[in-house]
């Protein structure tokens, strides 16, 4: 009998021949956790690709960590880089030197803060490489790097002339005008391309009257442990130096993203909750539209735990096929998400995300299965669990009363 219990909530699933409006509703019902379920799906995937750009493109394109002199004496830099490389969780360093500037171009101002790096030391402390060619920037030539943002608001474009307004130590002259070329401009996709300007460190100090203390960025195994290494290396060298990690810049907005993804997932998991509650009300109908096939199935000699089954099998039909059904949806979705993102931009001609207040100037998005399947198991188990009412007030349904109803 157990069995056949199955077999009816599978016949009962099915039909389509008995009330129409009960039929209609019990489809609307799997729409919605079909919709329900895509949805938390993609908002899921598209939180876990920001997650991953924010690892991967913008904590590979910063320092994880920056020494920098707390005077302008000169420093003995290169002792400094030996003794931060003994770190056991160093990977690299790299020297830098440090200045705020205003970028004339025309009548366009821009305030802005340059860094001159050794190319080939860069290379080994950033994935800067990926986006541009730093060999361009050679010790005897005035190049620039500029990032695409900063570019595109004075109209610069690589081969142009731009001046720089470089303020010098007191009692010198205030600011020193260089007329400099822009050797190449570079798109990263992130907030980077709002401020970047790269040169040669030896054309950085030849700006100044006074050539700035060396400082230094350091790159470690493993970037989320950042901060304990910034202290480790600060109890040492804290003293003549200012050190400063890569949370105190980006943490606010890494811990954003995760507050938000914690956040969506709750509001979302309450429009599964809804999308359940209809489920439940359908169920109530199947019920009460069956009321003359229980009374008859009663009669014949089935149990209560076999009507029970019988509803519940109903029920849990629904939740599966909804649940799977959206998380397939949803995936599908989310592999497309950025695309169609693109598209729409294209053909509105609206930028949708501006690396001016988002990190990153496009949707990204991260299908991760286990993610997939917990949504799809939770849907499925409030579904499942949603059915026991109903389920339970069909087994305690008398067959006399039953009959009398049909």
């Amino acid at each position: 009998m157990r069995s056949l219990s199955v077999y009816i909530g599978f016949r009962y699933s099915a039909d389509r021949s008995g009330n129409q409006l009960v039929s209609f509703l019990s489809r609307l019902s799997m729409l919605g956790l079909v919709l329900g379920v895509a949805l938390l799906v993609v908002v899921l995937s598209v939180m876990n690709g920001f997650d991953r750009e924010m690892r991967n493109r913008i904590l590979a394109l910063v320092p994880h960590i920056t020494l920098q002199p707390w005077s302008d004496q000169q420093v003995d830099w290169q002792q400094l880089k030996q003794d931060v490389e003994r770190h056991p969780h160093v990977l690299a360093t790299a020297p830098f030197v440090q200045g705020n500037a205003m970028l004339i171009k025309g009548a366009a101002v821009e305030p802005s803060v340059f860094f001159g790096v050794d190319p080939a030391a860069e290379k080994r402390v950033s994935v800067i490489e990926e986006y541009v060619d730093l060999d361009i920037l050679t010790p005897d030539a005035s190049g620039l790097i500029l990032g695409k943002a900063l570019a595109d608001r004075l109209v610069i474009e690589a081969g142009d002339r731009v001046t720089l307004g470089v303020p010098q130590a007191e009692g010198r002259q205030n600011i020193r005008f260089v007329q400099m070329n822009v050797a190449a401009v570079v798109a990263t996709g992130t907030e980077l391309d709002q401020q970047l300007i790269l040169m040669h460190i030896n054309q950085a100090q030849s700006l100044f009257s006074e050539a700035p203390p060396v400082s230094l960025r350091v790159s470690v195994d493993d970037v989320f442990a950042a901060p304990q290494i910034a202290w480790e290396l600060a109890s040492v060298h804290g003293r003549h130096y200012m050190l400063k990690d890569w949370s105190q810049q980006f943490g606010n907005m890494y811990h954003a993203i995760q507050m938000s993804r914690k956040l969506v997932v709750i509001m979302l998991l309450a429009v599964v909750a809804v999308a359940v509650f209809n489920v439940v009300s359908t169920l109530v109908m199947v019920v009460n539209d069956k009321r003359a096939d229980i009374g008859i199935l009663r009669s014949q000699g089935a149990s209560q735990g076999d009507i029970l089954r019988i509803f519940l099998t109903y029920g849990a039909i629904i939740g599966a096929v909804g649940a799977s059904a959206g998380g397939v949806v949803g995936v599908l979705l989310a592999l497309g998400i950025s695309d169609l993102v693109a598209g729409i931009e294209s053909i509105s001609g609206v930028k949708l995300l501006q690396s001016d207040v988002y990190p990153i100037n496009y949707l990204p998005s991260d299908v991760r299965i286990p993610d997939v399947l917990m949504v799809c198991a939770t849907a499925y188990m409030m579904s499942l669990l949603a059915t026991i009412y109903p389920a339970w007030r069909a087994s305690r349904m008398p067959p006399a009363e039953a009959l009398r109803s049909h």
